[in-house]
Formats: C-alpha cells, structure tokens, sequence
C-alpha cells in the first residue's frame, strides 16, 4: 500500500509499504478515504516534535472498517468512521473520567512505537488499536468531508470553547485563525455570544474565519489588537480570550485583551523553551487561565451538530490532493501559499 513515510527533519517520501494487519482481538483494519495534514504533522517534519524515522505519518482521518478483531462489538466491516486522533483503551482511570487523551494505555497515530505510538493514518489503510473506543460511526446523512475535521481540530476547537466558559453575550476574541483557531471560532459560535472577534496576520485566513462565524476580523500587522478589543467592548475588555497559535506574544495580546476576571483558554502548542508570565498581572486582573491537550470525549456530539446543520466548517479545505502529492501538500502547507488552509489527501 501507498504511505507518507517521515524520511528525516524537512525530509517525507511516498512509497509502498507493508499493508497493516490485525495484531489484537480489539483491532479494527480501516480502509483510509480521506487524510489531512495538520500543523501538528508539519511539526513532525520541521523537527519540532519528536517522532522516529521511517514511520507512517498522519493522525487525522475517514475511513471505512475493512476488517474488525473478534472482541470488536461496535462495529462491522463496511462502516463509514472516523478515528479519532489518539489511541485510547476505553478502560484506564483517564478513560473512565473523561480524560481520554490522557489513555494509560494509548498514545498517538504518526508517531510510531518508539515514541509511545502508531503507525500513522496517511496511508491507505491504518491498523486502530481498542477499534471500540477511538472509531466514532459517520452518521449516513453527514459527508466524509465533514466528519473529518471531528477526528482533531474541531475536538479542539470545542474544547478551546469549553474551557473558555463562554456565556450567552460574552465577546470572544479567538487569536489565530488557521484551522484549529477557525475551528474554535465556530464551536464559539454554539455558546451563544454577543460577538466573537478573530485575529491573525493573514487576511486569507481571517476570510475564512468571517465564513464559519467571526463576526469582526482585525489583521494585527495593521491595527492595535489590545486597543479595538476595548473599542469594540466600550472600554472594558473581551469577556473570553482564545490563544491558537502558541505564540508569547499572542497570549501576552490575550492577556492585555481580556476584562478583568476574564477568562483565556490555550490551544495553541507552544515552543519547548519557558514562556514568561506576570503572576502579578494575572492575579491583579483575576484572570483564569486553562489548556490541555484536546479532549475526544465529544466526538459524537460534534457529529450530530454537524448532522443537524448548526455546524459546518468545510470551507477550511482549501485543497484536495492524492495522497501520492504529499511531498507537494507538505510544501504548499509550510509556505502558506496558494491560500492554502485544510488540505484533503485522498489514498
């Protein structure tokens, strides 16, 4: 089968590798139709995040279930799913409280078993490891375009929300609007605030933010970020800031940007190197601040959203490609060229 094989720091190759087989009773063999690349992948490829040469990369992805192990219950073969970006057991105290991404028992696709992982999902078929807890069926009326985005970015972008404790009427102010910061504008959306602001450097970018729910767009290399925010909230700053790039400057920005007693959630993956804070700052303004890794626990939920039209984000893909143009993909998503966004690779 054909798979994108990490090849070395700013090095990837396509080439034929050994179809994957069952190895567990709780495996499930997904027959790959859709794959992206995510920031995270390009990460991989920069030499910003560890993982060991050779590997299939890859961990976001569609599919239909080609064969399923003999302790596999939820499934059948034929079935549309999506798998979620991490493996998880379903069973480990993380699981059982929610804290799936956190698996005792699980890890990563695209990393590979050096790193605690798998085999990634660029690929046109990918082994799924505990198939019952990390497939989520594709309900017939949603497209496999759409489901895709659940399996990571949207789950963020949810989570990015969630974590925000948006409340009807809040302003929400969303630094980034590349995918995940996109994503998190939508699923802003969906807790009901007066205005949700998006923020980047790219006007490309803050377009399609308009698109999927930004109300205004500011381009922060031609206005003063912090300063609009007070505009727009006559004085008293945004009630919710949602950091998506993983930049200190940019959560310094959501810092200055945010009402006393406010509120920042972080998405963004920062750089391995310590981040300075103003303790002093964040209790004088009482600020509250929450990250973590996304949570997949909504899968479903996202889904149905989807189903029932009060959740679209498709016009993030702003390229689709075979997955034997993935060196091109890589290329075209490092250069932020061609307007490009989502990418959509096809086995």
């Amino acid at each position: 089968m054909k798979a994108v094989i990490y090849d070395g720091v700013r090095s990837i190759r396509v080439e034929d590798v050994q179809k994957p087989a069952l190895e567990t009773n709780k495996d499930a063999l997904l027959k790959v139709t859709h794959a992206t690349v995510c920031g995270s992948d390009l990460g991989i490829v920069q030499g910003k995040i560890a993982v060991e040469k050779d590997v299939v990369i890859g961990h976001e992805a569609v599919g239909v279930v080609e064969e399923i192990g003999p302790d596999v219950k939820k499934f059948n073969p034929g079935d549309r799913v999506v798998a979620s970006y991490s493996v998880q057991c379903g069973q480990c105290e993380n699981c059982r409280s929610g804290r799936i991404v956190y698996c005792q028992n699980g890890g990563m696709f695209g990393h590979g078993k050096k790193w605690g992982g798998y085999a990634g999902t660029q690929a046109e078929y990918v082994r799924v490891p505990y198939a019952d807890a990390v497939l989520e069926p594709i309900p017939k009326d949603v497209t496999e375009e759409q489901a895709i985005f659940v399996s990571d970015i949207l789950s963020t972008g949810y989570m990015a929300a969630e974590n925000g404790y948006i409340r009807p009427g809040d302003v929400v102010v969303v630094f980034g609007a590349g995918p995940v910061g996109c994503c998190a504008v939508a699923c802003a959306r969906l807790f009901g605030p007066s205005a949700i602001v998006s923020v980047d450097l790219l006007d490309y970018r803050l377009a399609v933010a308009k698109k999927v729910g930004a109300d205004r767009v500011l381009n922060a290399s031609q206005t003063n970020v912090t300063e609009e925010i007070r505009k727009i909230t006559h004085g008293k700053g945004a009630d919710v800031a949602i950091e998506a790039v993983g930049s200190p400057k940019t959560l310094d920005m959501a810092i200055e940007s945010v009402k006393q007693g406010g509120n920042i959630s972080i998405i963004g993956v920062f750089p391995l190197q310590k981040v300075e804070l103003s303790m002093r700052q964040l209790l004088l303004q009482g600020l509250q601040i929450k990250t973590g890794r996304a949570n997949l626990i909504h899968m479903g939920r996202l889904l149905s959203l989807i189903r029932s039209g009060k959740l679209d984000v498709t016009p993030l893909i702003s390229h689709r490609m075979p997955l034997t143009d993935a060196v091109r993909a890589y290329e075209l998503f490092s250069s932020r060229t061609d307007n490009v966004m989502k990418i959509i690779l096809k086995p």
